[in-house]
């Protein structure tokens, strides 16, 4: 049986709501966006953007990627949901820059040094930001989403006896509940993470 918090170290890109968003599954999209915006406007202004290109950058990258999701496959040999969206980002990225050489008056000084700062590399090259640190962010947006669907107590208790660790009959006496309704509370939430989370794909 898999551990209650094992969802919580697992790889972030969950192969059910990538494949329902390529499926035109607005919500799941929509989810999409909001857990992995926030990277892509990181990996940004890691590669030299300011902060109001950045946010640019993101959007045109969101844009990009809803257009060509469809196209993504994970069962092709060494890909990954972060390097395709890498690519896609480091191109807009480039876009963007280059844009803004052309808008400067002063020969492009600053676009210049910013341009420096995006790798020259192939496609699948690395972000400027390590996986490790990625993958975590994106777990974390995805518990922040998910955790909207649950009422409050519903997720205090769940919180308290799997992620803090708390005793479940402590937890019942300051609910004012049974230690059933506690279990009962905590199986709801972890069947819906693992449902979300389970069998996600390398991010």
């Amino acid at each position: 049986m898999m551990p209650e918090t094992s969802f919580l170290e697992e790889p972030s890109t969950s192969r059910s709501m990538l494949a329902r968003a390529q499926n035109g599954d607005t919500e799941s999209w929509q989810q999409l966006a909001q857990v992995y915006g926030p990277i892509i406007y990181a990996w940004a202004r890691r590669s030299g953007c300011q902060a109001a290109d950045a946010a640019d950058v993101m959007q045109e990258t969101l844009g990009a990627v809803a257009s060509a999701l469809q196209r993504f496959d994970h069962q092709r040999d060494g890909a990954t949901f972060r390097g395709w969206l890498w690519t896609i980002t480091r191109n807009k990225i480039r876009d963007h820059l280059r844009l803004l050489q052309h808008e400067e008056a002063a020969g492009g000084t600053a676009a210049n040094l910013a341009m420096r700062q995006v790798p020259e590399a192939e496609p699948l090259s690395e972000p400027p930001t390590d996986a490790a640190s990625d993958a975590q962010a994106a777990r974390t947006r995805m518990l922040e989403l998910l955790r909207t669907r649950f009422d409050h107590r519903t997720w205090t208790m769940f919180w308290e006896t799997t992620i803090i660790g708390r005793d479940v009959h402590d937890v019942a006496d300051q609910m004012g509940v049974s230690k059933w309704a506690v279990y009962k509370s905590r199986a709801r939430v972890l069947q819906r993470l693992k449902d979300e989370l389970h069998g996600m794909d390398d991010f």
